[in-house]
């Protein structure tokens, strides 16, 4: 089972940016055969729990958190890095099966995956980031962190 974070529930979708955030994902079987389901659960933690217990293999995301990317490799499930820009599921799947995307591992996982957060909410409010990771917010785009 291959499983790919989406903006929408269709076939036509793009790859959903924020992997633990995304509203849907798209479960595809070995037969190629797509069913949706709708993430309410809104945690990286949370998500990969439910695609360890679908019996996900093999993920494609855009953007993931350190800490969840760490559970899908410790599950044994097989990341890969669907790219940056408007990727559609469709185009991820076709980038899948011609080995054309790259597979995330411990190694490189720094070049593709945030840092793990070493503080809660409410200290994140008042640290005003790192410096040293960036983090997507509503509006859309990327900011580097910087300390205040």
């Amino acid at each position: 089972m291959i499983a790919i974070p989406l903006k929408t529930n269709t076939l036509e979708s793009a790859i959903a940016p924020l992997f633990g955030k995304a509203k849907w994902f798209a479960l595809i079987d070995n037969n190629r055969q797509v069913t949706f389901w709708h993430n309410e659960l809104q945690s990286g933690r949370e998500v990969v729990k439910y695609l360890k217990a679908n019996n996900v293999e093999r993920i494609v995301f855009q953007d993931i958190g350190g800490n969840p990317y760490l559970m899908l490799h410790n599950a044994g499930i097989t990341c890969y890095h669907g790219g940056h820009g408007r990727i559609l599921l469709k185009e991820a799947l076709t980038f899948l099966e011609q080995n054309a995307l790259i597979r995330v591992t411990p190694e490189n996982m720094a070049e593709y995956v945030e840092k793990p957060h070493k503080h809660n909410k409410e200290e994140h409010k008042e640290l005003h980031h790192c410096g040293h990771h960036h983090h997507e917010h509503s509006h859309g785009h990327r900011h580097a962190a910087s300390h205040r």
